[in-house]
């Protein structure tokens, strides 16, 4: 088995983005934002499984997640996975649901 963590920056933007499947072991805020002024930044810290033994090994799949800020309406299929402060907001973040085999992705 060839498993590695990888770290991801997600933009929070109301909208789902695709990051390998696996265990997320870490959410935080943005590390760099007293350098980039960008606070609409997460990461995530992923221990994704590849496929091959080299350093440019692929993950095997990808997964769906969201974050969502206090309050803001959540959907109903979506998993909570963690949470995390910034600054003076906490930010959450969602797994969504794979599609069922066979399904037809827009």
């Amino acid at each position: 088995m060839n498993r590695r963590i990888y770290r991801y920056e997600l933009k929070v933007n109301d909208q789902a983005h695709e990051i390998p499947s696996g265990k997320i072991v870490h959410f935080t805020e943005y590390r760099n934002k007293h350098i980039t002024h960008e606070h609409d930044r997460v990461e995530v810290w992923v221990e994704a499984q590849l496929d091959g033994d080299t350093w440019r090994a692929k993950t095997m799949g990808n997964q769906r997640v969201q974050v969502f800020g206090t309050g803001q309406r959540i959907p109903e299929n979506a998993e909570h996975i963690a949470s995390c402060l910034a600054d003076r907001l906490v930010w959450h973040l969602y797994r969504f649901p794979e599609p069922p085999a066979g399904a037809n992705q827009c």
